[in-house]
């Protein structure tokens, strides 16, 4: 089961959340009045101004700054895992074929091949090779596990290193030099984002996710660094690094260091399922 546990950390790693321990969630507005001194904004119904106008237009730009329209995508990453008294490292295999398959293979230290999964719009594959077993469940499997409502697309742009969640309404900002702090809430969740302005491109640089219900109580938090250009032509940025905590009652965190990454090429996707298997 550890190793099942592991494997959802680690898809759920590309996945993306990561966690950190924390007896209280607290608020994002706190989060907010930690990065400095600026003044912050709250955002109303009612509230109309300029800076509020560019902050619309910089999220607009966000979004037209993302990895899309890249047809495949391949990587490979080191994995870093703890929680508690678990620690554990393998390399990720990472394959995407754009809105329709994320293929990811794990391989512990001694190249033995632990897991692979395969996920699409609507459903998810675990295959156990080290106990010979296969899980197959609906992609609501990975909501339920996260209690965060995941669709392929998230999943697909949390791997990509792209904002996620960022559609909602803006509760409040700050915007110091080359900087915006942003709160948005959508689907139930706050999200606290860090962008710079880098020579009039935008950094993602921190995504903090947190149930804006008092019900689950999870916080899910990711910084992204080491970015390089991964299609200079069009401007598009990869964090090669992501340092990723996911909390609720027990703390995860999760290191994703990635050591090659390519978009558009020939890429497949193997999923022999062997015969003798038993199915979960």
């Amino acid at each position: 089961m550890k190793q099942t546990l592991f494997v959802f950390a680690a898809i759920s790693v590309l996945v993306a959340f990561s966690c950190k321990a924390v007896k209280k969630a607290e608020k994002v507005q706190k989060q907010i009045e930690k990065k400095d001194t600026s003044k912050i904004v709250i955002v109303t119904p009612n509230t109309q101004t300029a800076e509020l106008d560019s902050l619309r237009l910089t999220l607009a730009q966000l979004d037209s700054e993302k990895i899309s329209s890249f047809h495949t995508f391949s990587a490979k990453a080191k994995v870093d895992y703890n929680s508690g008294d678990n620690s554990q490292s393998a390399n990720a295999n990472i394959r995407i074929q754009e809105d329709s398959i994320i293929w990811v293979s794990l391989t512990g230290p001694l190249g033995i091949e632990g897991f692979r999964a395969k996920i699409t719009q609507d459903s998810l594959i675990l295959m156990d090779k080290l106990h010979h077993t296969i899980l197959r469940r609906n992609i609501s499997y990975l909501q339920e596990i996260l209690k965060v409502p995941l669709a392929f697309n998230d999943i697909q742009n949390i791997i990509l290193g792209n904002p996620v969640f960022t559609k909602g309404d803006i509760t409040s900002y700050k915007h110091p030099h080359n900087r915006w702090f942003i709160s948005i809430r959508e689907n139930n969740l706050n999200n606290l984002i860090t962008l710079i302005d880098k020579n009039k491109k935008l950094i993602l640089k921190h995504s903090r996710l947190q149930d804006s219900t008092e019900t689950y109580n999870r916080i899910c938090d990711i910084t992204y660094s080491n970015h390089q250009a991964i299609d200079s032509s069009k401007g598009k940025w990869f964090s090669q690094t992501r340092d990723m905590i996911l909390s609720n009652k027990t703390s995860v965190n999760v290191k994703l260091q990635f050591k090659q990454f390519k978009l558009g090429t020939d890429i497949d996707f193997p999923f022999s399922i062997p015969s003798s298997y038993t199915e979960k």
